[in-house]
């Protein structure tokens, strides 16, 4: 399963540096984020750490397509090229080809490193929360609420692109 979700990964990424439009560059970041959040989960043994990226990712991707679309809301995507196409299939099947080569050489390593890094992962979550670290952690979440609410005050609701409207 590992072996698909990185050739996944590989064609999403020669995708990439093709798209100009930004709801295309969106859609392929939010692809990029599943995939990675399934390839991270896969190695650890707690899901806490995809899920945290995968929700955070989300979120800022809404905000963009809330002011794309107030902002770009008309413009049209232009069509790939076909010789931009035929080099992005090129790229895509010589990265398959060399990625099969690798990944049975690499699969006996990759399953010791996974039960290597279930102890380890297990070992740095408990660090950053036990009672010598509690005041960090305080600290760090009251200087996340302070600049949220800073944040909130200073941006006016009733300008710029996100302005409401009442009629």
């Amino acid at each position: 399963m590992l072996t698909e979700l990185l050739k996944y990964q590989y064609y999403i990424l020669t995708i990439t540096p093709t798209t100009k439009h930004p709801m295309s560059m969106g859609s392929t970041l939010m692809a990029q984020t599943i995939l990675i959040a399934m390839i991270m989960t896969k190695f650890s043994n707690s899901s806490w750490y995809s899920y945290i990226l995968f929700i955070t990712t989300v979120g800022g991707l809404m905000i963009m397509f809330m002011y794309m679309s107030s902002v770009a809301s008309n413009e049209k995507f232009k069509p790939m090229k076909m010789k931009t196409m035929m080099i992005l299939m090129m790229m895509i099947l010589t990265m398959m080809m060399m990625k099969d080569n690798v990944m049975t050489s690499n699969q006996t390593m990759e399953m010791k490193k996974v039960l290597m890094n279930q102890a380890e992962e297990l070992k740095s979550t408990s660090k950053f929360f036990n009672l010598n670290k509690m005041n960090t952690t305080i600290i760090m979440m009251t200087m996340l609420l302070i600049t949220m609410i800073s944040v909130t005050n200073i941006s006016s609701s009733f300008e710029g692109p996100l302005k409401k409207t009442y009629v």
